[in-house]
């Protein structure tokens, strides 16, 4: 199937925007839950968790993921 130009711009930007120290999605599943916890205790994000916070803005799938168990800990918490 080929991309639809907005697909092509936005893998192009991605290319563009990669750093040395990119993560990818499995990776980000595995911190994911800790990031959440320090979104959600409001603590700044550690340059560890850098990674974790630039592949979520680059990555519809796990940015969805991320906002699902953000909610679900803010409903456990309340």
């Amino acid at each position: 199937m080929p991309l639809t130009a907005p697909q092509f711009t936005s893998l192009i930007q991605m290319i563009a925007t990669a750093e040395p120290d990119d993560i990818g999605c499995e990776e980000c599943f595995g911190q994911v839950a800790e990031f959440a916890e320090m979104q959600l205790s409001q603590q700044g994000v550690p340059e560890g968790m850098r990674a974790i916070e630039r592949h979520l803005q680059q990555c519809p799938c796990c940015r969805d993921e991320y906002h699902a168990l953000l909610e679900g800990m803010r409903a456990i918490r309340e």
